[in-house]
This record gives C-alpha cells, structure tokens and sequence, in this order.
C-alpha cells in the first residue's frame, strides 16, 4: 500500500471553496472542479474536517462494500441526528439497523398497504383540486404539504383533517429551522453548542415528541392494534423478547417522516418541473396515463379489460376493444378516475412511462445533494491512502451525470429507462449500501401515482421555459422557484386527444 497522501494544496484549497460557491452559484462550482481533477478530490467543510468527494461508481462500489472496520457507515449520517434522535434507522450501529429494517420493510412495501394507492390517488385529487387555474403558481409546498399527509397517514393513522392540522403545525415549525442555513452552521459549531444552545429549535422538536409519545400511550392504553407502521413497530421484540422502547419508536417515526419530507417531495417537484420543460415526454405520459384509466388496445386484453371494468364503475359505457368510450357513453371529468382496483389490475406494465419518468427526473435532479461515510482506518481509494477521520462524500448529482454511463447526461431523456431499471453503482437517489433509504419503493410508488393523477386532470405548463436553478438547502437540492408552473384543467374531450399509441423512440 502506498504512503498515506494528501491531495495537492491547490486541490484542497480550491475543494473547500466548492461548498460556498456552490451555495451561491448552484451545481457549476462542482462540476467544474470535478472537471479539473477528475473522479475524486480533496476538501476540507467547517464541522466535518478532512473530506474527499467522489463521483466515480467504481470508487463508489470499492466504499460501500469495504469492511465496517475499515469504513464507517454512522458517523457522517450523524448531522441527522438533530431531527431523527440517537436512535434512528441512520445513525443506529449496524446491527440495530438491521434488525430495525427487517421490522420496518414489510410495511413499508407497497403491495403491503393496499390501501394506500387508493389513498394517495385521492390525496393528488384534492391537490389538483385546489391548484388555482390558468395563473402561475409555486407546486412545491403543496406536493410538501400532500406528501406530509401521506406520511403521517402510512406512519401514525393520521386520517382527520383536525389531527394533520395538529401535526403538520408541529413538524413545520422543525422542518423549517432542518433546511435552514441555520441548522448547517449550527452543526458546524455543535461541538461548542451550536446545536444544544437552541431554544427554540429544542421547544418546537418537544412539542412533536409529545405528539408522539401520546399516541404510543393511547394505543398502549385502548389496546389498539393497527395496521400502520408504529403499529408494526409496537408488536415487535427484540432478540430478548422485550418490545422496542418509546425511544426507538419516536426515532423511527421522525426517520421516515424526515426522509419522505426530503426525497418524496423534492424530486416529485424536481419530476414535474423537468417533465413540464420537456412536451414530448409530458404528452406521452399524459397518454399512458388516459390510457391506463380509460383502456387502450395497444396495452393488450388484460389491460383494456381492467380500464372497462373501472370505466363502468363509473358510470362510462365500456368501449369496443379497449379503445375510447363509445359515443353515448359517460366521458370522464377532470376529477374521474378508475377504481383502485382496475389501476392494481392493469399492473406495471401500464405505467411504464411513468416509471421511466420518475427514475430519469431523479437521475438529472437527485434531491438528495450526497451522503458518505468516514475511514476509521488507512483506507487506498483511488491511488490515494486516506487517513482516519476522513469524510468520503459521494455526490449524488455527479455520479448520475457521467458521459460514460448516460451519454448526452445533462438530457432529460425517460427513455433511457425503458430497456432497463436502474441498478448498480451508477444511480443512487436513494444513497447506497445497506444505509439505502428504506422507503424508495414507496417513495416511488406515490410519485407515479401523482404525476399520473396530474396528467390526467390537467394540462401542465412552466411559468417561465428558463429551467429552475439548483438550490443547497441543508443536504438537499431543490428548485430554486419551488416548481413554477401554470396549470388548466383538460376538458372532456381532451382525455382522447392525446395519441393511443406510444412508440418508443
């Protein structure tokens, strides 16, 4: 193995000053040190030390499947620690995240919650609803806002208008000091008290615990067994038979609704402010969306029947071979849609598109700026030998921009996907390893299901055709007008507008 070496004084010098110019002139700064130094480079960040960036997958691979001796998959996620606790799914040892995932994944599974397709279709209903008309507007806090109720639906069994209310006026007042620019400085000096010396940050975090805390007594008191995920962890034991303290179960509760607040919201505004800058892509989805819920023959018998079967449940007379309602039928409205059980029947196949949308808008706008890991031994990376302490940052946007994995990178191109799924060390929205988020089947599940909601309801269009600018907050990217865009609601007859067939490209 060779000497432990340090990058050259420029590298570090000009690494360390890719953080604040990135804050102020977005994504440029990295890429064009990237583009000076190649997969990897050297910086130092006030608050964590010594760090490399790496964008390589081959590096990337060689971290993630070191030793745990060797590479530490805890102590960089601990600038969560704020929001999550001590004893969240991404800070707990590896061994009690294990456990704790094998607990957690069943419910979290989409075939798991058969209601909950059903729910969030309903949800994208009411968002679209009260979206103004024909005017210019910010869809950013509303799909926060949407994924924030689906959240503490999954997670709590918050279903009443006046309990979200309650919750959601807690967690905002978090949630708004967690992606502040405060917070980042703050971790930086928490070893002198940046973070413990915050009173109001502290009282708002208490009055979410209570929140918790009372729910996990009243069930213990009624003797309510439930279906949703505290309820999942309030049955389990650990290995001695014990159940899992008030503690851990406040941790994984704020670890999901945290994680969801972060990747769900941000890159399904990231998908549909890339979706609305590119027509093509947004009129096939538009089809693929009308011809799920309405029937199409190019999607084949099982489909087409499944599409009659919930043409008639509302009302529509079934059409001829799959195709368009026939005339003297019902013509659905803006706010129709299939049953949940004719979209569950018509299967992924129909949503192909969509699917393809998703994985390309969070490839080109990874919401999640980078995670990491830190050498806790002599470590070789890249013809260099890192010392202990430090950060190994894989960023995100980088890795997913590489010529060689994704020619033309910087294009929004859904088709990319349509071959293939994504795998591997080339595409990490979700981080990588055994600390890979935990809900990104889900997250995925409810970003399909709104953009085909959205497509369905109404036409889409940017309010400005310039794209959004990337914007830090905290460990997020996220646009930089919060998803401008001027929607109208489609008129009957456009359902069948939009072409039957969609050829691939």
């Amino acid at each position: 193995m060779p000497d432990a070496s340090a990058p050259p004084f420029w590298e570090s010098w000009a690494g360390t000053a890719v953080m604040p110019a990135a804050l102020m002139l977005g994504e440029r700064a990295v890429d064009d040190m990237f583009g000076r130094t190649g997969s990897m480079f050297g910086l130092w960040i006030p608050g964590v030390g010594r760090s490399v960036m790496v964008r390589d997958p081959a590096l990337i691979r060689q971290v993630l499947l070191a030793s745990g001796d060797v590479v530490d998959d805890v102590e960089v996620n601990r600038v969560q620690e704020p929001i999550i606790g001590r004893q969240g799914l991404a800070v707990l040892d590896p061994d009690g995240n294990r456990r704790l995932r094998q607990i957690m994944l069943p419910a979290l599974r989409p075939q798991s919650l058969p209601r909950m397709r059903e729910m969030t279709e309903s949800l994208a209903r009411r968002v679209v609803d009260g979206c103004p008309a024909g005017e210019p507007f910010a869809l950013g806090p509303r799909l926060r806002t949407a994924m924030m109720e689906a959240i503490l639906a999954l997670t709590i069994g918050v279903d009443q208008p006046r309990q979200f209310d309650e919750w959601m006026g807690a967690l905002w007042q978090v949630f708004r000091r967690a992606v502040s620019a405060e917070i980042t400085v703050r971790y930086m000096l928490r070893h002198v008290g940046g973070i413990a010396l915050w009173p109001s940050f502290h009282r708002r975090k208490s009055e979410c615990d209570g929140l918790i805390y009372a729910e996990i007594e009243r069930r213990r008191r009624r003797g309510e067994d439930r279906d949703d995920l505290l309820g999942v962890l309030m049955r389990a034991r650990d290995e001695r038979g014990a159940r899992l303290t008030d503690q851990v179960l406040r941790d994984q509760v704020m670890s999901i609704i945290a994680g969801a607040r972060t990747t769900t919201a941000t890159g399904l505004a990231w998908t549909f402010e890339r979706l609305i800058r590119h027509p093509d892509a947004l009129r096939r989805l538009t089809a693929e969306s009308d011809a799920a819920a309405w029937g199409d023959a190019t999607l084949g018998p099982a489909a087409s029947g499944a599409a009659a079967s919930g043409a008639a449940a509302l009302g529509a007379a079934p059409a001829r071979g799959g195709g368009a309602v026939q005339e003297g039928g019902a013509m659905p409205t803006s706010g129709a849609v299939p049953t949940s059980e004719a979209m569950t029947a018509i299967g992924s196949a129909a949503d192909a598109y969509a699917s393809a949308v998703c994985y390309e808008a969070l490839r080109v706008r990874p919401p999640v700026a980078f995670f990491g890991r830190q050498v806790t031994q002599p470590f070789e990376l890249g013809g260099r030998v890192l010392r202990p302490g430090t950060a190994i940052l894989v960023h995100i946007r980088a890795l997913h921009h590489d010529p060689d994995l994704y020619p033309d990178p910087a294009a929004f191109r859904p088709e990319r996907w349509l071959a293939r799924r994504p795998g591997g060390y080339g595409w990490m929205p979700f981080g990588g390893g055994r600390r890979t988020c935990i809900g990104d089947k889900l997250a995925l599940m409810l970003m399909k299901t709104f953009l085909q909601v959205f497509t369905r309801a109404a036409t889409l269009e940017p309010a400005d055709q310039r794209d959004e600018q990337i914007r830090w907050r905290a460990v997020s990217n996220v646009p930089g007008d919060d998803c401008r865009i001027i929607l109208r609601p489609r008129t009957p007859a456009e359902h069948f507008s939009t072409p039957s067939t969609l050829p691939i490209p």
